[in-house]
């Protein structure tokens, strides 16, 4: 028989077999929400032991374990602490992008789920190393705590980068309000640390403590996640489609993964993989990749641009921005030292994360014309830059005196992130062949993280946020007088 006439009917048997896999009375159900919950888990578990980490950082790395203390008993500041965050700025967004970065186009044995299983069993260790830490007295030893938590922030965010990436990779298989999941994830676990961090500055009297428990709620959130990734096959039942197709040996170790939800998908999408590898044998792997691109192209740069206003405003311009007050008394409801933890990071967070979740709902505006209002979010920057922003240092006078349309400002800030994000990650691999889904949502992801390295980068070679462009802007170019000189 020649080599025409078998490729013939190999495309004849993958096409049945796309028919039945393609059968809605077939596809599994996610009973009780149970899969959209475990992955919206790890979408928690992707950001949760970061965020502890830089959150309680400031009071616990740089105020506490990094300070050598005299023989008088008083505490003095050293290189190392002085120069952390630059320090970790670069150690962990770079590995984090690097990683995911060579996670799309390097392929192991065992696939993505090997690697996210070995990912979060590296995390997990070094969230409990970090506890260890916690525990014992390292004050006679603050150089080598600086090192060994330098290696440990490199080592937690390049297996980070390849545990995010590669669980988008899986998800983007299942249906599309899936991968909207994991972006909900990501912002309800800020919304949880900035109430973790509210509880904290109301009621801790001890830093080590905090520190404890902060490292150990990550640390059994990665547990959680592991123990649910290894289970997650068995939670939901589904059906045997291959038992009727009559699969030669090639694929026949693909029947068992058809029982439950995600094999079901997982093992439709290698089916037409294989399928779109029998009709494009002479393709390369960078055609591939290149033809993905092309598609999606639009939709990553929405993801970049999203992240790239959300992150030159929140935290760096919000953060300090002040309540305006002709007096200069405050006089707000809310406690002083509560108003940027509750004005900034639970405003954000909590908005974010509705914006996330109203995206499963509703879909607009299309894929064609998301970039529109994804552009215009960019008018949110001179907006808050207007408002009482760095009121010490700026040289401009503050327009926005009102409050309220600060926080309406910050409103439609963290809603759009939040919503527009959720809708460039859901619609990426929808643009592209069912088979070519998987490298839609890694590359997706990827811009997401790019965001953040890129930012890391500048921070390190322009000098700390007091140097970025708005900032400087702020400080430097305006018609009046600072107030408070350098």
């Amino acid at each position: 028989m020649s080599a025409a006439i078998v490729l013939q009917l190999q495309i004849v048997k993958f096409s049945k077999r796309k028919t039945m896999l393609n059968d809605e009375e077939r596809k599994p159900k996610d009973y009780y929400n149970i899969v959209y919950l475990i992955t919206m888990l790890h979408g928690i578990g992707i950001l949760i032991p970061w965020n502890m980490f830089i959150t309680i950082a400031p009071s616990y790395f740089v105020g506490y374990k990094l300070l050598i203390t005299d023989s008088d008993g008083v505490k003095h500041e050293t290189k190392y602490s002085l120069n952390f965050f630059s320090y970790i700025g670069v150690c962990s967004q770079l590995p984090n992008l690097l990683l995911s970065f060579l996670n799309i186009f390097v392929q192991i044995k065992g696939g993505l789920q090997r690697r996210i299983i070995v990912s979060l069993i590296v995390i997990g260790t070094l969230c409990l190393i970090t506890v260890i830490f916690a525990l014992i007295d390292t004050s006679s030893m603050v150089a080598a705590f600086f090192f060994i938590t330098i290696f440990t922030v490199v080592l937690l965010n390049a297996a980070t980068g390849i545990y995010q990436n590669s669980l988008y990779g899986i998800v983007a298989s299942f249906p599309p309000r899936f991968t909207n999941a994991i972006v909900l994830g990501n912002n309800v676990c800020g919304l949880f640390v900035s109430i973790v961090n509210i509880i904290t500055l109301v009621a801790s009297n001890s830093i080590q403590n905090a520190a404890v428990a902060y490292f150990s709620i990550a640390l059994f959130t990665i547990i959680a996640c592991f123990v649910s990734f290894i289970m997650l096959p068995k939670f939901v039942s589904g059906c045997d489609v291959f038992s009727s197709l009559g699969l030669d040996c090639q694929l026949r170790y693909l029947e068992s993964f058809l029982l439950e939800f995600y094999n079901y998908y997982i093992a439709k999408s290698e089916i037409e993989s294989l399928d779109e590898d029998l009709i494009n044998k002479n393709q390369t792997k960078w055609q591939i990749y290149c033809a993905v691109l092309k598609k999606i192209w639009v939709q990553c740069f929405n993801v970049f641009f999203v992240f790239f206003v959300t992150l030159a405003i929140f935290p760096a311009i919000m953060a300090d921005v002040r309540l305006w007050r002709s007096d200069g008394v405050y006089d707000f409801f809310i406690p002083e030292f509560l108003f940027t933890p509750i004005t900034t990071f639970l405003l954000f967070n909590t908005l974010a994360s509705i914006g996330s979740a109203f995206a499963s709902f509703v879909q607009w505006p299309s894929p064609r014309y998301l970039v529109i209002p994804v552009v215009l979010r960019l008018l949110l920057l001179p907006a808050m830059m207007f408002c009482n922003y760095r009121p010490n240092l700026r040289t401009w006078p503050v327009l926005i005196t009102n409050e309220y349309i600060y926080f309406a400002l910050g409103l439609v800030m963290s809603f759009t992130c939040g919503y527009f994000s959720s809708l460039a990650m859901m619609y990426a691999p929808r643009l592209v062949e069912k088979s070519k889904a998987s490298i839609a949502g890694m590359i997706s992801a990827f811009f997401l993280i790019f965001d953040q390295g890129v930012i890391a980068v500048t921070r390190v070679f322009c000098g700390i946020a007091s140097t970025f462009a708005i900032s400087y802007f702020t400080d430097h170019m305006g018609p009046q007088e600072r107030i408070q000189q350098p």
